[in-house]
């Protein structure tokens, strides 16, 4: 285990040396929800409509709602983000970089892991900081109770860790095949729009929700914001919990799998 907080540990202070990623990945997220408060703003005058109902509910989203959920939706977003990791391994399987790890000992899987939370780490800091001037602007619509405090950071935890764990099954696709940056791409984007970061899956038409709950694709975005504005409560999201675990399980050993059937088709070409 101490290997591999050495790896979080170097790779904390090598975010911290560089912060303009941090800067950036900010940027990013005030512009991002300029954005959206400008198009949600005009949707609501346009219709002169003060909610936005969801289909086959009486709940709905009022204007305030609504943009602090996105506001939510897109930091956690944010942090679960694999994308310069990701890119890394697959750098390593095509040029037989990979070797060195196979010959210490040492789990590619947990130690890309730490990688991974080492290089989000200093996003951590600053969307912690956003985040509390957020609950200063909005105090009734974050964190109502301990449960949307605690539920939050658990489910936040659960859908990192499936994030990675999808990253790294996508990276391992490189054994087998010349280019999988593409997939990866392409992930990143769908996963914009179908994961409730740039609008509640709640407003999704029931078709497609139907398909989502057999994904893990809720629990990326969706459900960790959900408990923070109080949508879900905690009768209602135990069962859901116990169901983002087993997800963890699943990928883990799906990703532990296909590993292990890559290395059997690696040929340890490159350095």
């Amino acid at each position: 285990m101490y290997k591999y907080l050495s790896i979080l540990r170097i790779n904390w202070i090598q975010a911290l040396e560089y912060r303009g990623n941090a800067y950036i990945g900010l940027f990013a997220i005030i512009s991002g929800l300029f954005i959206e408060y400008q198009i949600w703003s005009l949707i609501f005058d346009s219709k002169n409509m003060a909610t936005i109902v969801i289909e086959g509910s009486t709940d709905g989203y009022n204007f305030n709602q609504l943009i602090v959920f996105i506001f939510l939706s897109i930091i956690v977003g944010q942090l679960k983000s694999s994308w310069m990791t990701s890119s890394q391994m697959i750098v390593e399987i095509r040029q037989g970089l990979i070797n060195k790890y196979l010959i210490r000992p040492i789990s590619y899987f947990w130690y890309n892991f730490m990688m991974f939370i080492g290089v989000n780490s200093i996003y951590y800091i600053v969307y912690t900081l956003l985040l509390l001037l957020f609950i200063f602007i909005y105090p009734d619509m974050l964190f109502q109770n301990n449960f949307s405090i605690i539920g939050f950071f658990i489910t936040l935890i659960i859908s990192i860790y499936i994030s990675y764990c999808i990253y790294f099954i996508m990276a391992c696709f490189a054994f087998w095949f010349g280019e999988v940056r593409s997939i990866v791409v392409a992930y990143n984007l769908g996963m914009l729009m179908i994961s409730g970061q740039y609008m509640p899956i709640r407003l999704f038409p029931k078709e497609v929700l139907n398909i989502l709950q057999w994904t893990p694709i809720p629990y990326l975005v969706d459900f960790p914001v959900s408990i923070a504005t109080g949508l879900v409560l905690i009768t209602n999201s135990i069962d859901k919990i116990i169901l983002s675990l087993f997800w963890c399980v699943v990928l883990t050993a799906l990703s532990k799998i296909i590993y292990n059937f890559g290395i059997r088709q690696y040929e340890a070409y490159g350095q």
